[in-house]
């Protein structure tokens, strides 16, 4: 085995390789030589080269977030760094397993005017579950067996107490270069998962609680669960006190199921409002996407709110947090639900249920008169998606107007709502249709494409990503958002827009892409794009800038017109 002979660096490759981590993502650089040396000679990893580091860490995380497994990260020192850090936040709050590794200069150099030399060590720390400094020498045993425990322990952090990233930063002296025959003798120790869950009088406690009360909300944020959490949540649902919202992002369906917050929620009025006001608030899982139902039960203050979380302590959204569950939703569920008894003079969840009809009928009468717009795009687009496909989608208007329609039981929803930003959604997407080899979608906003187009500039390309672009010339959510619509000499530093042109910086990729201007050629585009091609297919949708706002505004209101 040909490695390198910095015993940091082999030990690192190796070590990974025993402890199950399969794919790395290495950028380009110099400093990163024993890195990069040393997994390429690891045969049981995979190798991926992307320049970009913004990309590349974006890149990472969708493979993560698919493999649900640790992928090694990979860059070489100074400012190269810095650039991993919005992937980095971004794995971090939504919990996908890292392993960053950084090169760096020996901490002599620091801030002596050698290049590519900054303050590396713990530069990642906010947004890490740990943060690794290896030494730059391991000339003794002692100092190995410290690399060593170093690198164990970073890598099981990646799982565990919750999934999440973690920082390893590692100095290099030169010469960088040098390989060695052996690699290095090293051992891996085996964290062993535990699962933690409610003591039996807690459970049957919280089960009498769910019995008594006649109005109980259950509220699903981002993930994607197994198939027990989706059975023991119908079984919450049968209780007549007891409605279920879920989000696309919540990947979480059921027939009593509420599934279109956003919709639902605007017929809310002063007529029905004691009816729907929940006494008994119960959450989990990662970021809910609706401001509303977040505003709304700030302003409700349920009597009690359990949030159900195995690695955030008191996370209090809504503000009235008097339970703080330290258990996994797939432990919760079933210990509270076997126990809980129907409240038979409740119908809490039949109030729920017909609201959500009550607007579902008039979200479709109002399709049905709508122009070409936004809102009828994504009806379409929708529709169309084919059967077990996987929908990624793009901050901010794709992932809210994805809020307003029913979804298909198969479709798998992801968008990088854990710090909500636009910088790399793309490049997510590219990674987990990588990973899978399955049909994924990808559906975004033009400025946000254009703002990851680096996402393109990648060997690793999968033929079955197909993406759809929603241009409406620029930030068009803030024609809509209160506050910056009514200010027309300022709106243009808000929206931003570009003057550019989408399909020809995908014509520029050498990738396939057609247009649409109206509902004819949405509709063929789409029957194209699902079609079978050899590259990531691209179908750049225009639509009226100032006419979509005024649908989407005109929408709300009828929805809230109690007649």
């Amino acid at each position: 085995m040909n490695t390198s002979d910095h015993f940091t660096a082999a030990a690192i490759a190796r070590l990974c390789a025993e402890g199950g981590v399969q794919h790395v993502v290495i950028c380009p650089g110099s400093r990163n030589a024993p890195l990069v040396i040393a997994f390429n000679a690891e045969a049981r990893i995979t190798p991926y080269q992307v320049i970009d580091e913004r990309s590349a860490g974006f890149f990472a995380l969708g493979l993560a977030q698919q493999l649900r497994s640790p992928v090694a990260l990979i860059c070489t020192s100074g400012s190269a760094v810095l650039n991993l850090a919005p992937a980095v936040a971004e794995a971090f709050y939504q919990r996908v397993p890292l392993l960053v590794i950084t090169a760096d200069r020996p901490a002599e150099w620091t801030d002596q005017g050698e290049g590519q030399s900054i303050r590396q060590e713990k530069v990642l720390a906010p947004h890490v579950r740990m943060s690794v400094q290896l030494p730059r020498d391991t000339p003794d045993d002692l100092a190995r067996w410290y690399c060593v425990r170093s690198i164990n322990g970073a890598i099981d952090a990646t799982l565990l107490p919750v999934p999440g990233p973690v920082h390893v930063n590692v100095p290099f002296a030169e010469p960088l270069y040098g390989r060695y025959d052996h690699a290095p003798d090293v051992r891996r120790v085996v964290q062993m998962p535990t699962v933690t869950s409610l003591a039996p009088a807690q459970a049957k406690a919280l089960s009498d609680a769910i019995s008594a009360s006649g109005r109980v909300l259950v509220l699903a944020g981002q993930g994607k669960w197994g198939r027990a959490v989706m059975d023991h949540l119908w079984q919450l649902a049968e209780l007549p006190q007891v409605a279920v919202l879920t989000e696309a992002t919540s990947n979480l369906q059921g027939p009593k199921f509420i599934t279109c917050i956003d919709r639902a929620i605007e017929a809310i009025g002063p007529h029905n409002v004691d009816a729907l006001r929940p006494d008994l608030l119960i959450t989990f899982g990662g970021a809910i996407v609706s401001k509303r139902i977040k505003a709304l039960l700030r302003k409700w203050r349920p009597d009690q709110h359990w949030h159900v979380d195995a690695g955030q302590r008191h996370f209090d959204t809504y503000q009235s947090l008097t339970h703080d569950i330290a258990v996994t939703p797939e432990v919760f569920l079933p210990q509270i639900g076997r126990n809980a008894r129907p409240n038979t003079g409740a119908g809490y969840g039949d109030a729920w249920r017909t609201l959500d009809q009550r607007t579902r009928e008039r979200h479709i009468a109002l399709l049905e008169q709508a122009p070409w717009c936004d809102l009828t795009v994504f009806d379409e687009v929708l529709a169309h998606i084919p059967f077990d496909t996987d929908v990624h989608l793009g901050n901010s208007t794709a992932v809210r107007y994805a809020q307003l329609f029913d979804r298909l039981p198969d479709h798998h929803f992801f968008s990088n709502r854990g710090t909500s930003g636009v910088e790399g959604c793309v490049s997510t997407a590219v990674g987990a249709a990588w990973a899978t080899q399955r049909t994924t979608t990808l559906i975004v906003g033009e400025t946000a494409f254009l703002y990851d187009s680096n996402a393109f500039w990648n060997a690793h390309l999968s033929p079955h990503l197909k993406v759809i672009v929603i241009d409406n010339g620029g930030g068009n959510i803030f024609r809509f958002i209160e506050g910056p619509d009514r200010d027309p000499e300022l709106l243009r530093w808000f929206e931003a827009p570009h003057g550019r042109d989408a399909a020809a910086l995908v014509r520029s990729f050498a990738l396939p892409c057609q247009e649409a201007t109206d509902m004819d050629t949405l509709r063929s585009g789409l029957e194209w794009l699902y079609g079978t091609h050899d590259r990531p297919a691209v179908l750049v949708v225009r639509t009226p800038a100032l006419v979509s706002p005024k649908v989407l505004r005109d929408y709300f209101k009828a929805l809230r017109d109690p007649a």
